[in-house]
């Protein structure tokens, strides 16, 4: 999933993105999480899972010292409910990890975009809840 929305990116021509999962080595994943650091990138694609791993958060403290993130979107944001409670507990985590690690010092919090097109209303409502998102116009 990472690697097609890094496709349909660079098919728009943006070409500086990239994705941080299991399937860069260790050696990929340094260097990358080192560019992000030095702000190479306009897009990051990473797993809830990736902001619980000091070396990732390492990365964004480097980035917000010197640089805002504009806005952080959770795609699949039915994943916090449906997910966040029983097996993906760091879906649950996604709110206060990005406020935290994401914010420029000084700064707002940059805005969290929450996606989904499955959500009933209850889930919706529990989203909002666990990622503490207050406005949602």
């Amino acid at each position: 999933m990472i690697n097609d929305q890094i496709d349909n990116l660079k098919g728009h021509g943006i070409d500086r993105c990239i994705g941080i999962s299991s399937e860069l080595n260790q050696i990929e994943r340094t260097q990358a999480q080192k560019l992000i650091g030095n702000g190479q990138y306009l897009f990051c694609y990473a797993a809830p899972e990736r902001l619980q791993m000091e070396s990732f958060r390492n990365a964004l403290r480097s980035l917000t010292a010197y640089s805002p993130i504009s806005v952080i979107a959770i795609d699949e944001a039915h994943c916090v409910s449906e997910w966040g409670h029983s097996f993906r507990t760091s879906y649950l985590n996604l709110g206060r990890n990005c406020r935290e690690f994401c914010t420029t010092r000084g700064e707002a919090h940059p805005p969290l975009l929450a996606l989904t097109g499955t959500a009933s209303k209850i889930v919706l409502k529990d989203v909002r809840r666990e990622l503490n998102i207050n406005q949602f116009d």
